[in-house]
């Protein structure tokens, strides 16, 4: 016999609305990461020629070209990401609908 679209068995193979959105959140996060990381990145550059530029050294009084200035970026957006992000609703989630 064939269960009724309404029982169990169906809604348990039939994604939610909820899970959905929760992908499409998880996604639109995960960009912001990614984006967040690579504005970071360009930032540290910048920083860097600036720092070159002061006294011809390379490093800058500051240290970041030392060997902590890769993971810079990845700190930044972390915390960023700790504080509830840039807050960039970027609508991938309606994308679709």
């Amino acid at each position: 016999m064939i269960a009724p679209a309404g029982s169990t068995a169906a809604a348990a193979t039939t994604p939610t609305a909820s899970s959905a959105a929760a992908k499409t959140d998880e996604a639109s996060k995960g960009f912001e990461q990614l984006l967040v990381q690579q504005l970071a990145q360009e930032m540290l550059k910048t920083v860097g020629d600036a720092s070159a530029s002061d006294d011809g050294s390379g490093g800058g009084a500051s240290g970041l070209g030392g060997p902590y200035a890769s993971l810079l970026p990845t700190a930044l957006t972390d915390a960023i990401e700790q504080n509830g992000g840039l807050g960039l609703d970027l609508g991938l989630g309606k994308v679709g609908s």
